[in-house]
């Protein structure tokens, strides 16, 4: 457990504790925020029969407390308790009643049964291995690692296809044999007969909504407004916010700098490549605001330190590549605060990704006759792929395009991270990956309301959080995302799909709410993202890197040659295969330790 506790000490600098039981032991590394002199973990209720070790925070904790105030006799003012108090009153499905993010384990001394849980989201980690009588579990893989030493850590097979198809495991899965995840919006109950059942305990309504537009946009400004003010509210310290001068960031620091709670400190990082830099855009919004700004150039020697550190630290394979620029930003705004508010979950809930205009761009397209198409398809193809964000090249959104049109129409479950024949030439022989999660709703016959659901029950989860939570955690930084708030998302999954777009513009419903609250300029600007220069990087040190590489003989699923062909042609500059190259490198990198 010690050295658990030690691979977590970046999740939690500020306190460590540890319970051991007749035949349990729990450990807890604390980041504090709500009650500075209390919450002390693990926590247990004055019979010590009940054990609590919760990651996360309960942004209704107060309301939740008033409640069970003439139940329980609190003696702090944390959040932590009131979980405790209310699991113990009320049994599992107080979890139904609680607004926040989290993961906990409750353990049971009497019984011996367990109880774990999950946020709606998935924005708190929690994975767990069985082995024998043995269970664990962690907020990290690393951590879970050496609470189980006895167990070699092998791939598994279905995760690591998912993670070439993907970019990452699927829910419930991992790219470890042996090793789950606890479900988004998931209970775990665990009996002392070693039986376990996972149910839900959330599944929003996809009722339509009956409103007009111009009302869904007022609801969605009101909801959006409590949301930022209920993640400043539950806090004992400073809350700043990322700032990349985008839509969804800028929306959340002027709706944050308007509740009153002092002028808000915010936070971008950029790198020197222009279509990679938003430290313009941001400044400009910070200055509109009126925000105590902080912006930094991400240097190629800190990146390069990152590429290569962060694979280990996650534990697995992870083939965001964002995760670099979000793990530099975050240890910025880092020296200055423990929390920070960020824009995630936006462009899955309104329509804010490129992939969902393209796709209507695509069923256009296909109207055009087969030899036309074909004409111009040819012609974009004949010129080199650009290597610049395509935020920046309408080329590149011309390859990106083509792609797509060209795809096979699957049933889509997230954005495919290589494509077919690049994955075949990559990791030739890959098997099937795991099988998909129910899903809390019926299938929807219209392909853009069935993306936006389905990215919200698995991109958002398996990359998006995943990416933030790591990222900011590994400098002991909390990051809040008021898009997810429960209220605004049942909501917002409710509206006609149609609404969020506006031509082959996203975001309508969003924009309509916002409009007048937010600096003029942000509504013009393309969205970036906030991606790197991997394309750059393959071309110089992370290329060389990914060379040495696949001269050792610990290539695992992927075809060496076909790698140094991969990139062979990358640094000619013949095709950009920055994506399918990086999954590669942090596959390599995860197996080589």
């Amino acid at each position: 457990m010690d050295a658990a506790l030690q691979r977590l000490k970046h999740r939690g600098p500020d306190e460590t504790g540890c319970f051991v039981g007749d035949d349990f032991v729990a450990g807890h590394t604390r980041l504090a925020i709500i009650d500075l002199k209390g919450g002390h973990q693990p926590m247990h209720d004055p019979a010590g029969r009940w054990v609590l070790v919760f990651n996360g925070e309960i942004y209704n904790y107060r309301e939740l407390r008033a409640q069970l105030q003439g139940r329980w006799d609190f003696r702090d003012d944390s959040d932590t308790e009131v979980l405790l108090a209310g699991l113990i009153i009320e049994g599992a499905r107080f979890v139904e009643r609680l607004d926040g993010m989290w993961a906990f384990v409750l353990h049971d001394r009497a019984s011996g049964d367990m109880l774990l849980s999950r946020d709606r989201f998935g924005k708190k980690p929690l994975y767990y291995r069985r082995h024998g009588a043995i269970f664990a579990c962690a907020s990290e893989l690393p951590a879970l690692e050496v609470l189980t030493p006895d167990v070699a850590i092998t791939e598994d097979a279905a995760g690591i296809a998912d993670y070439f198809r993907y970019g990452y495991a699927l829910p419930g899965a991992t790219c470890v044999s042996g090793v789950s995840e606890v479900l988004p919006a998931h209970m775990l109950q665990l009996r002392a007969d070693g039986s376990a059942v996972q149910e839900r305990y959330w599944s929003p309504s996809v009722e339509p909504w009956t409103g007009s537009f111009e009302e869904a946009a007022e609801q969605v400004r009101e909801l959006l407004t409590q949301g930022v003010r209920r993640r400043q509210l539950a806090s004992d310290v400073e809350v700043g916010a990322f700032l990349s001068g985008g839509v969804d960031s800028t929306t959340v620091c002027a709706l944050a700098q308007e509740s009153g709670f002092g002028k808000l400190r915010t936070f971008t990082a950029g790198f020197a490549e222009p279509t990679y830099d938003e430290r313009a855009p941001a400044a400009r919004a910070a200055a509109e605001l009126d925000t105590l700004h902080t912006a930094e150039e991400i240097k190629p020697d800190m990146a390069a330190a990152l590429a290569t550190e962060l694979p280990r630290r996650m534990g697995q394979p992870f083939g965001d590549s964002s995760l670099v620029p979000s793990a530099l930003v975050a240890s910025v705004a880092a020296r200055h605060v423990k929390v920070v508010l960020s824009g995630d979950g936006s462009d899955e809930i309104f329509g804010g990704y490129a992939r969902y205009m393209g796709r209507l761009l695509r069923q256009r397209y296909h109207r055009l006759p087969a030899p036309l198409r074909s004409v111009v398809e040819r012609a974009v193809l004949a010129t080199p792929e650009p290597y610049a964000h395509h935020s920046g090249s309408l080329l590149k959104r011309a390859h990106l395009f083509v792609r797509l049109a060209r795809e096979d129409r699957d049933t889509y479950i997230g954005p495919p991270a290589i494509r077919k024949e690049t994955l075949a030439q990559l990791v030739p022989g890959l098997g099937v990956g795991n099988p998909m999660p129910d899903r809390p709703w019926p299938d929807d016959p219209a392909e853009l309301r069935h993306m936006l659901l389905m990215d919200c029950l698995v991109y958002l989860p398996q990359d998006i959080l995943q990416k933030v939570d790591r990222a900011t955690m590994m400098y002991s930084l909390e990051a809040r995302s008021p898009f997810l708030d429960k209220a605004l998302f049942e909501f917002a999954i409710r509206l006609p799909w149609q609404w969020h777009f506006s031509g082959m513009q996203g975001k309508r419903v969003l924009r309509a709410a916002m409009r007048g609250r937010v600096p003029d300029f942000i509504w013009a600007r393309r969205k970036q993202g906030f991606a790197s220069p991997v394309s750059h990087w393959m071309s110089g040190w992370l290329g060389e890197n990914l060379l040495a590489m696949t001269d050792s003989d610990n290539t695992g699923v992927v075809d060496a040659a076909g790698v140094r062909k991969l990139l062979n042609e990358h640094r000619a500059g013949r095709a950009d295969h920055s994506q399918p190259l990086w999954l590669t490198y942090a596959y390599l990198r995860w197996r080589m330790g």
